[in-house]
């Protein structure tokens, strides 16, 4: 390497632990009931949209297979509550959205993580960062960032549900300064502290 290129230099060995000591206490501390909810969401949407598409599937099959072996008076009832089924599943994927929360979830679970290499690791936008209190104040700022934006993508899309109304949960959460989580407790008791919607 010449001197005209810049080097990588990592952290040393000692800031790289403390690093690591102080986002597992972000990560334990502040982010835990955060992150497994978002896994968890993940996984259970996962598994519905999934169980979902499989009935859809089976039901199409079944019905086929019913209309094709038999003319019996019987048939016609069992292919047309097949038929109510399939459209009773897909209608409710519909509403529901499995497969794109899932997916939404199980993103912003994974940069969570990633942001935490990074910043562990010196590399990214922490890389030519010295003062400790920045670097940990940029990690926690990018990890709320991931949040947030998460919860852009939900709150439009509720909104787009109601015809168009915003919610008071929703303009309240508007108000807010950025990076600061509040408690909807008493809005919905599914999501963890900080992220009830």
């Amino acid at each position: 390497m010449t001197d005209d290129q810049p080097q990588h230099i990592s952290p040393p060995l000692d800031q790289h632990a403390q690093r690591e000591q102080r986002a597992a206490r972000y990560f334990d501390q502040d982010l835990e009931d955060q992150r497994n909810w978002y896994s968890q969401k993940a996984s259970r949407f996962k598994w519905r949209a999934e169980t979902l598409s499989f009935l859809v599937i089976a039901a199409g099959i079944l019905t086929t297979f019913f209309a094709a072996i038999s003319k019996a008076p019987w048939v016609a009832t069992v292919t047309a509550s097949l038929g109510a089924l399939i459209a009773l599943a897909e209608g409710w994927q519909r509403i529901a959205r499995y497969g794109e929360r899932w997916m939404a979830y199980r993103i912003a679970s994974e940069r969570m993580k990633r942001e935490r290499r990074l910043y562990v690791n010196g590399a990214a936008e922490y890389r030519e960062v010295i003062d400790e209190e920045e670097a940990y104040l940029r990690f926690v700022e990018a990890v709320e960032a991931i949040i947030g934006e998460e919860q852009q993508i939900y709150w439009p899309n509720r909104n787009a549900e109601t015809n168009g109304n915003v919610s008071s949960i929703e303009s309240d959460k508007m108000d807010e300064p950025a990076g600061q989580l509040r408690d909807f407790s008493t809005e919905n008791q599914d999501a963890p502290s900080g992220d009830r919607r």
